[in-house]
């Protein structure tokens, strides 16, 4: 496992960055296929193009500052995009995806299983590494995530992104995450309230819960995705896509890709400014300060080639855990998942 594990872990460290795209108004070419049967879309001016509307979900997180970045900065109008945001939690998109609602979003590793089950959606890039952190109070004893043998561990969901990153960790440090611990699911706003009350030793979930915790009240930081390895190497978050606008509108899911991986870019380039808009527009309910810390703690990293290498690390690890089914074919699984709509992005 830790041979298997360490050769991905290589092969993603040779990589980073990507480039973009997005969706339909007008029917439009379907574009070439690669050799993986993925349709690749060459950059066009999108800006000099009839519009195209496209409806965009988001969850309201620090993490998708490029999506609101790209919406006020003008990188989707660049792209001749016309776009419609709409808040929806994870059933509310797996619902707007399958009935055409919704064509495009941000998305993590944890959408795989969700894929081979058949949801209908497809990731173009990554975006950035960060926003999951494990953490246990300071006076808890538990210092490592040796120490969380016998715990019982709270998360956001059963099986979520959080849940399978500690998995991850837990296997590596000689622990089985069915047996060794135990785990309960709590809304992350009352994750420190289950630690108060003693109804969990320890939690891991997305910011700003944790990483609140660890600067104001001297948690420990078990696993922090922004600064281990091998995850600060790859990404946590990807462009997502409908597969339907990816096959009736190629155009235009490049178009939308590479308007969030030109945000993303200009975010890790203006952390101050990213943060007055998320705060300004009240997608997020922190402070501009507090909000613009979280955003210097990710590694912004817009890329293609690189997030094809990590979700087939994400891919392999999950199958290893179990998540996946054991008689999944990797390959066949991570052509269901990715689809090339642009070749990379500033050459990455």
């Amino acid at each position: 496992m830790k041979r298997k594990l360490f050769s991905v872990i290589a092969m993603i460290l040779l990589f980073t960055l990507v480039l973009p795209g997005c969706r339909k108004e007008e029917s439009t070419p379907a574009g070439n296929l690669n050799e993986t049967g993925t349709t690749v879309v060459s950059p066009g001016n999108g800006s000099k193009q009839q519009k195209k509307k496209i409806t965009v979900s988001y969850a309201g997180g620090t993490c998708e500052a490029p999506l609101f970045a790209a919406y006020h900065k003008g990188f989707f109008e660049d792209e001749g995009l016309e776009v419609e945001f709409v808040k929806a939690d994870f059933e509310k998109l797996k619902t707007g995806i399958a009935s055409g609602k919704i064509d495009a979003s941000v998305g993590n590793f944890a959408w795989f299983k969700a894929i081979e089950q058949g949801l209908k959606v497809k990731l173009t890039a990554g975006i950035h590494a960060g926003c999951i952190v494990a953490v246990a109070p300071p006076d808890s004893g538990i210092k490592s995530v040796t120490d969380l043998k016998g715990k019982t561990i709270g998360v956001e969901s059963i099986g979520g992104g959080p849940m399978i990153i500690l998995s991850f960790e837990l296997q590596k440090a000689g622990l089985d995450p069915k047996k060794d611990v135990q785990w309960k699911a709590f809304p992350s706003a009352q994750l420190e309230t289950a630690i108060d009350k003693k109804e969990i030793d320890a939690f891991i979930t997305w910011d700003p819960f944790g990483t609140k915790l660890v600067k104001e009240k001297n948690y420990v930081a078990l696993v922090d995705i922004a600064k281990d390895e091998p995850y600060r190497s790859g990404y946590c978050c990807y462009v997502v896509v409908s597969e339907k606008l990816v096959k009736e509108d190629p155009d235009a899911a490049a178009r939308y890709t590479r308007a969030v991986l030109r945000a993303t870019e200009w975010v890790g380039e203006n952390i101050d400014e990213a943060s007055k808009i998320e705060v300004d527009n009240k997608y997020v309910s922190v402070s501009v300060e507090q909000n613009a810390e979280f955003l210097r703690g990710y590694v912004w990293r817009p890329g293609v080639k690189s997030a094809k290498e990590n979700i087939k690390f994400f891919i392999h690890e999950q199958k290893e855990q179990g998540i996946l089914e054991a008689s999944t074919d990797e390959t066949e699984l991570f052509n269901k998942i990715f689809a090339e709509v642009i070749p990379d992005f500033n050459g990455n």
